[in-house]
């Protein structure tokens, strides 16, 4: 009977140690990972927020990553208030607190513009089609008047010489030129076509006004900016200068930056087709003025 007992007492000690010890072990492993937790959220560590508003989005992302943080770009508008690129709004605010390695979430300024879809006004009046383009985040530089019966009704639309068509999508903020009826479908006299060359865009325009002519297609020899638009000048029409035309018709011009180069290509060009001493004899006796003459 001892020895039984003596049996008991110890199957009973065995698994209380082992109870004793699991228990252990559960509550030295919720201590350890409970510290793991601390150190990995870094509880109660906090950094103050910086003010990333107003600066470049790579400049704001390396702030950011200074004091702990990470920036998230939740947003892009287009405005012309500030430049492209530039973050505008931010979330948490500045000098507020946040933990490290959150997220810093910022709407920045699109580094490139919107393209607008080309609104559908033909047959719209100009003021009413001038509208829409506003509205739209579009200018309207200039109208063109050309022959047709309804006057001021829009009859196309360009940009830079070239004819859009309505769906097209071009950048926001683009200068665009209206083709507008002027009333009539042709001329009832006789006009001669004026002198465009080393004219810029305005001063042809103004002056086939003058000369009861419209201004028709026009392009140019490279991609122009808004800075250097004015610099373009005439280097060659169609019709050709002094040549007969009906007041209402239109000339059609090509415009350069480079108008002794053009001309002097020109001449290059003619100089193929004479032989070596009328091309010497050319040299030394042709005047400027019958350079331009035969360029145009």
């Amino acid at each position: 009977m001892e020895f039984k007992a003596f049996q008991t007492k110890s199957k009973a000690l065995f698994v209380l140690t082992n109870v004793f010890m699991a228990v252990l072990a559960i509550v030295l492993l919720l201590f350890l990972l409970h510290g793991w937790l601390y150190l990995y959220t870094d509880h109660g560590v906090e950094v103050e927020v910086p003010n990333v508003k107003g600066m470049m989005i790579e400049e704001a992302e390396t702030l950011a990553e200074s004091v702990g943080l990470e920036i998230k770009v939740v947003d892009s508008v287009y405005t012309t208030k500030v430049p492209r690129g530039i973050v505008i709004e931010q979330t948490p605010t500045a000098t507020s607190r946040a933990k490290r390695h959150r997220y810093l979430y910022v709407v920045m300024n699109a580094k490139c513009k919107r393209r607008i879809a080309i609104p559908d006004v033909q047959m719209l009046s100009y003021r009413q089609a001038t509208a829409t383009f506003e509205a739209m985040g579009l200018r309207v530089s200039n109208m063109v008047y050309q022959p047709f019966e309804h006057r001021d009704l829009v009859i196309g639309v360009t940009l830079n010489g070239r004819k859009l068509s309505p769906g097209e999508r071009i950048e926001e903020g683009s200068s665009v030129v209206l083709i507008v009826g002027s009333g009539t479908r042709g001329g009832t006299h006789p006009v001669q076509v004026p002198d465009l060359r080393g004219k810029t865009l305005e001063e042809a325009r103004a002056i086939l006004e003058g000369a009861e002519l419209l201004l028709g297609a026009y392009d140019f020899d490279e991609q122009p900016t808004d800075d250097n638009i004015g610099k373009f000048v005439v280097y060659s029409q169609s019709p050709l200068k002094g040549s007969d035309a009906i007041d209402g018709d239109e000339v059609m011009i090509m415009l350069t930056r480079h108008l002794n180069q053009k001309l002097q290509e020109f001449y290059e060009s003619q100089s193929v087709y004479s032989s070596s001493e009328e091309v010497l004899q050319n040299q030394n006796t042709m005047h400027q003025d019958t350079i331009d003459d035969e360029w145009f």
